[in-house]
């Protein structure tokens, strides 16, 4: 790393994959619950909060990115987090209604994760679900929340990574001061 390079933005977070997931599990849970949970059940709030949290929280983490480490994982874990209360939302759903829970050896369980892994935008997933029942879509919805948060945890690490490597804000302005005032 350059040592003049410290306190530059990082990518969009529009760009990374992980928040347009999470962009795409907000919509559609919203999509969701219009018409299976009504709006004056408790769940249908805390789940529309949850897949909120989880978008929500990527977008603030990315933004404090530049000038905190430690804010950027303590934010993409809240989103980790939210999201992990979401899969138990829909997990709840499927067991109350007794939906099946496609298994991972599960030939449509498969498909689906090969279609999640290829696709991250709303618009792909709006096109499909009016053609879907409920358990199709709550199927959908759990693997693109796994591979969500799979997401999330392979960033903290690639986070928790670069910091060992090149050190906090602090450590990275003294090292670009010192370079400036050595270059004089």
């Amino acid at each position: 790393m350059n040592p003049s390079d410290f306190a530059r933005p990082k990518t969009s977070y529009k760009k990374l994959y992980v928040f347009q997931k999470a962009e795409a599990i907000y919509d559609l849970t919203y999509f969701f619950l219009q018409g299976r949970i009504a709006k004056t059940d408790r769940t249908h709030d805390q789940m529309l909060q949850a897949a909120r949290s989880g978008k929500q929280n990527i977008v603030e983490g990315r933004s404090d990115a530049a000038s905190s480490a430690e804010m950027e994982i303590k934010l993409f874990g809240v989103a980790r987090g939210s999201l992990h209360e979401l899969l138990n939302d829909y997990e709840d759903y499927m067991r109350t209604r007794q939906i099946p829970l496609w298994s991972h050896e599960n030939k449509r369980s498969i498909k689906l994760r090969y279609v999640c892994r290829q696709h991250n935008d709303t618009s792909f997933y709006t096109s499909l679900v009016p053609k879907m029942n409920d358990e199709e879509y709550c199927n959908l919805m759990l693997t693109l929340i796994h591979q969500t948060i799979a997401m999330l945890s392979k960033m903290i690490e690639k986070i928790k990574d670069d910091f060992l490597r090149n050190g906090g804000i602090k450590e990275q302005m003294y090292r670009a001061r010192q370079n400036h005032r050595n270059n004089q």
